[in-house]
C-alpha cells in the first residue's frame, strides 16, 4: 500500500510547489494594501482564505483554498469562479492578484450591466486594467429569480 497521504483536492503531500490557505491568506492581506481607501477585511475560515473588499453597500468577496480554485463574488451574487488545481505558487500569486484587481473594479463600481441571458440570467461586465471581465449570477439564483422566490 502506498504511503502518499491523501489531501483535499486530490494533491499529494509530496507537492512542494502547492499553496496552503494561510499562504494565500498572505498574499491575500499583501495584495489589499493597496485598497486604503476601502474597507478591507481579510480572514481565514472552513479552509479558505478570504478577502473582502467594501464600500458602502457594496462588496465583493475573494476567496482561495490555495493552489485548487480561485473565487470572487459580489453582493449581488455575480461571480466568476477558476479551478486550476495545478497552478504554482506564482500562478496563484498572479491568479489572487487578479481576482483582487477585479473585486476592486467592482467595489468602486465600473459594472456595467449585460442584455439578460436565457433564464433571466443577469451578466455584468467590468472594466479591469484595460481588459473586460465577465461575472454572472449562478444557475440557482437566476432560477429563483425567475420563480419569484
Amino acid at each position: 500500500m502506498s504511503e502518499r497521504r491523501f489531501e483535499w483536492g486530490g494533491l499529494g503531500a509530496d507537492r512542494g510547489d502547492y499553496v496552503t490557505a494561510a499562504e494565500a491568506l498572505a498574499m491575500l492581506e499583501v495584495l489589499c494594501l493597496a485598497q486604503a481607501d476601502l474597507s478591507v477585511t481579510t480572514s481565514l475560515r472552513d479552509g479558505a482564505a478570504w478577502a473582502r473588499l467594501a464600500r458602502g453597500e457594496r462588496w465583493a468577496l475573494v476567496s482561495t483554498p490555495g493552489s485548487r480554485w480561485f473565487s470572487v463574488e459580489t453582493d449581488t451574487g455575480h461571480r466568476l469562479q477558476l479551478v486550476d488545481a495545478d497552478s504554482s505558487k506564482d500562478q496563484s500569486a498572479q491568479l489572487l492578484a487578479a481576482y483582487v484587481d477585479i473585486a476592486d473594479a467592482y467595489v468602486r463600481g465600473t459594472a456595467q450591466p449585460l442584455r439578460a441571458r436565457a433564464l433571466g440570467g443577469s451578466t455584468i461586465a467590468l472594466d479591469v486594467n484595460g481588459r473586460q471581465v465577465i461575472l454572472a449570477q449562478p444557475l440557482v439564483r437566476r432560477l429563483r429569480a425567475l420563480l419569484g422566490r
